[in-house]
């Protein structure tokens, strides 16, 4: 009987081991099966928050491809906050009875600034578990090269106590609307939105120094250095401070090369006296531009003029193409000019070094207040890497231009005024030479589309509760 209930003792101990080993077995199961599927759902928020990010880009880059677009007959709210377009998609249909419903709301969707989207992702579980949330948002910026003002491959130096940057729109009014005709830069007009980039992650970068930048400073990886007397950051910024949610450490830029045009030109061998283009007898080519080639650019009291036509014919639109690959351009000794006869364009392919110095060029008429928008004179560079060009900007004057110069090693010294754009290899500022970026610019070269330019999931209260109430209803 002794051996009988010591054999029973040890099948119950044996039997409760089994029992507890399966009973953990069955739970270990159930929580790996409830992980498994909270992930499974998890990806599934995550697609559908970027399924409304999606839709908002669509109707986005519908609207600059096709002006009849109307937002709100594509289902977007636009009316109940202002200036902001929203739009709710619900029951998405998942496995195991799960629902799905996304919230996305488009800041700045009319074009007034760059728009920014954020989208709100819920899963609701069909077993009663906890709803499933993703919040994403994106920046988003133009594709085109001159959606910034200063942009370098290298560097972007500010050499002096007075140097300065900022901005206007010559095209828009600040609510976004087309102005009646395209204004030139005045302290009436003025913004912060100023725009200086460098991809490079040295911490050099971006020097500011004693600079004032009233907008926006970037680099690839390092802090900008500000001095003592500069600042980064909106109008009412103190001095020697930058206001960090006006920097960025993860700038990117595309430097494409430039190539010449290569339509048949008119040959003006090497340009060195007066000259007024177009020419009486040239045509211009199908396109409506007069293209020329010449070797060269070099002005001492000379004036190279685009004028105007006779009335009622179009104004003008002027391309030289250069092939000097040592000096392409050199203007300023004496009264040495290009003007630029207002509503006229003039564009300069330059494989070689340009200087321009004084009052080297007048881009419309001033005078009569109907200057060029910076778009009437370009500057592109063709020299081909790893050979860099020098691009001097020198002088007392105003130049309104845009420069495009991959290999373009770019100085801006003086106490002049630059209004446009300048994208190069590396920039310096030396002087009290201040900086002017062209906000219309970044609709430049067409129907540029918009492009994501930073992504983040937000995934704390804290980062969620500025667009809580937005995204609720």
């Amino acid at each position: 009987m002794k051996d009988r209930g010591s054999v029973l003792i040890a099948a119950l101990v044996f039997s409760a081991v089994i029992a507890i080993s399966i009973a953990s077995y069955i739970n270990l199961s159930r929580t790996t099966a409830h992980i498994s599927n909270r992930a499974l759902y998890n990806n599934a928020a995550m697609n559908l928050a970027e399924n409304g990010l999606e839709e908002a880009m669509y109707s986005i880059n519908k609207k600059i491809a096709d002006e009849s677009y109307n937002w709100s007959g594509d289902g977007w709210d636009t009316a109940t906050l202002a200036g902001n377009a929203r739009r709710k998609w619900s029951g998405t249909a998942f496995e195991q009875n799960a629902t799905g419903e996304v919230r996305t709301i488009v800041y700045n969707f009319g074009g007034s600034a760059n728009p920014r989207i954020v989208s709100r992702a819920l899963v609701t579980l069909g077993n009663g578990g906890a709803p499933i949330e993703k919040w994403v948002e994106v920046s988003l910026s133009r594709t085109s090269r001159f959606s910034n003002g200063l942009v370098a491959k290298d560097s972007i130096w500010f050499k002096g106590n007075n140097a300065s940057v900022d901005s206007w729109n010559s095209e828009k009014n600040p609510d976004g609307t087309l102005r009646s005709s395209p204004v030139g830069y005045s302290a009436g007009v003025k913004n912060d939105n100023g725009t200086v980039g460098s991809v490079s992650v040295a911490t050099d970068a971006v020097l500011v120094k004693n600079a004032d930048i009233w907008g926006y400073a970037a680099t690839g990886g390092a802090q900008p250095e500000v001095g003592s007397n500069g600042l980064v950051g909106p109008f009412g910024t103190p001095v020697g401070t930058k206001n960090p949610d006006h920097i960025s450490t993860d700038f990117s830029a595309n430097f494409d090369p430039v190539t010449a045009p290569t339509e048949t030109a008119y040959s003006l061998g090497g340009i060195t006296d007066h000259l007024s283009l177009p020419r009486s007898g040239d045509t211009p080519n199908g396109d409506g531009y007069y293209y020329y080639s010449a070797t060269q650019i070099d002005y001492n009291n000379k004036i190279l003029d685009i004028k105007k036509l006779a009335v009622g014919n179009p104004d003008p639109k002027v391309i030289i193409t250069l092939t000097n690959a040592t000096k392409s351009i050199d203007i300023g000794g004496g009264s040495g000019e290009i003007r630029i006869a207002s509503g006229a364009e003039l564009q300069i392919y330059a494989p070689g070094d340009v200087k321009i110095a004084g009052n080297g060029v007048m881009n419309g008429s001033t005078s009569t207040g109907d200057a060029n928008q910076p778009k009437s004179f370009q500057i592109w560079g063709t020299k081909v890497a790893p050979a860099l060009q020098e691009i001097d900007i020198k002088g007392n004057g105003v130049l309104s231009a845009i420069v495009y110069a991959p290999q373009g090693t770019v100085f801006i010294n003086g106490n002049g005024d630059v209004c446009g754009s300048v994208v190069a290899n590396d920039i310096t500022m030396v002087g009290n030479a201040a900086f002017h970026y062209d906000e219309s610019l970044a609709d430049f070269g067409g129907d540029s589309p918009f492009r994501v330019s930073k992504w983040q999931e937000l995934s704390n209260a804290s980062e969620r509760t500025p667009y809580l109430t937005n995204l609720t209803w």
